[in-house]
């Protein structure tokens, strides 16, 4: 787990209002070789919590294509891509100006209560992932199966 410091920074970035991250058309992870794998750190802020929207947001990531590796009360997901889709499917910082069909333009009532976290790039998630979890915590997923991680969180 990471140190008290590292926690205060992670809160920082769960409860202040961010710009969006870059929004691409992307696809969920076929398994095959060529797909490179990401990891992103998802977090259900409290008001989520509150709201018992977990299930939803969990729901999201799984009928995307994304898989659960580890899961502390916050989510961190794995696929091709997995980094630029969720920003997209989580939507617009500001409620206001997230689509429809997002989870923030679904379930957000205020910018400062827009229900989930997640990292902004690759290098972001890393640093968030070691934050939180230990490399041992992670699932690594081979066709069907799992296995204790050598990802390097």
């Amino acid at each position: 787990m990471g140190s008290l410091y590292g926690r205060a920074a992670l809160w920082g970035l769960l409860c202040r209002p961010r710009a969006p991250g870059p929004r691409l058309l992307v696809r969920p992870s076929s398994g095959g070789p060529s797909w490179t794998q990401e990891r992103t750190l998802v977090a259900v802020k409290p008001d989520g919590v509150q709201r018992r929207l977990v299930g939803a947001v969990i729901q999201r990531f799984e009928r995307r294509g994304f898989k659960l590796v580890a899961m502390k009360m916050l989510q961190v997901w794995e696929g091709h891509n997995v980094v630029h889709a969720s920003r997209a499917m989580i939507g617009h910082t500001d409620s206001t100006e997230a689509a429809p069909g997002t989870i923030r333009g679904d379930f957000s009532i205020h910018i400062s209560r827009n229900i989930i976290h997640a990292s902004d790039s690759v290098e972001g998630a890393q640093r968030e992932i070691q934050l939180w979890f230990q490399s041992s915590e992670l699932v690594n997923w081979s066709d069907g199966a799992h296995h204790s991680s050598s990802y390097p969180a």
